[in-house]
């Protein structure tokens, strides 16, 4: 074989050893990502609009049965960085990270709760009653093995999208698969119904699809070594605090 070509080939055979999921990730990678999940999941006035504007699309779509309404809502939710950053506040073992993000997150709940009653006050108009439920709300309250699986799955692939930069094309679709905002919005339905089960289990799929993105992100995290990066939170964490002026 020609010198040439045995080095190119050795080179091929180089790159295809290097290209592990998880143990060639290099320190500017974790900084990256890092820096990519504190700056994301800032809890600014317009991570908050956000938010807001994502529960009422779902809302609409669910109150219509309109499934690319729906898919519009979880598109433009930046809730998956929230729930990251606690996974990471674990990992690093910061409990000023994991107060903030649980705090990031209880807001971001809460706003959704309520933009989303109230455009269901608003639109609702009979649609959806007691008795009757659309298809969409139908697949908000079915809490079962799905739903868990579809948690861990999804928060596993969004926490390896953080890490992997070439995966970062796939976060919005990991974002529509995870499902968070819908469930919310039907939880909010159900209260403008007065329909207490609907809540119930709607929130409790919620609550599911948190927990199971939290432990998915908490296994990459580590595989990764992420809490190699500790020096680059601390930094990030300190610019977070100076831009929000606290």
């Amino acid at each position: 074989m020609p010198k040439k070509q045995k080095k190119k080939t050795n080179k091929r055979v180089s790159q295809k050893v290097k290209d592990h999921l998880f143990s060639d990730v290099t320190a500017k990678d974790r900084n990256r990502a890092v820096e990519d999940i504190i700056e994301s999941s800032s809890p600014r006035k317009s991570f908050f609009v956000m938010i807001a504007v994502s529960a009422a699309l779902a809302t609409m779509g669910i109150i219509d049965d309109n499934v690319a309404v729906i898919i519009g809502g979880m598109m433009v939710a930046p809730m998956l960085s929230p729930i990251l950053a606690i996974a990471l506040g674990i990992e690093m073992v910061d409990n000023k990270l994991i107060y903030r993000s649980f705090k990031v997150v209880a807001l971001w709940t809460i706003y959704a709760l309520g933009a989303s009653l109230v455009f269901a006050l608003l639109l609702n108009q009979g649609k959806v009653n007691m008795e009757q439920l659309n298809h969409e709300m139908s697949l908000r309250v079915s809490v079962g093995l799905s739903t868990i699986l579809v948690a861990l799955v999804a928060g596993f692939g969004a926490s390896l999208s953080v890490v992997r930069s070439e995966l970062a094309k796939f976060m919005s679709g990991v974002a529509i698969a995870v499902a968070l905002i819908p469930p919310i919005s039907t939880s909010a339905i159900g209260i403008s119904i007065l329909n207490f089960r609907i809540f119930y289990n709607a929130f409790a799929s919620f609550v599911i699809n948190l927990i199971g993105i939290i432990l998915a992100a908490l296994v990459v995290f580590s595989l990764v070594r992420l809490s190699d990066a500790k020096r680059r939170l601390k930094l990030e964490l300190e610019e977070e605090k100076d831009l929000l002026g606290e």
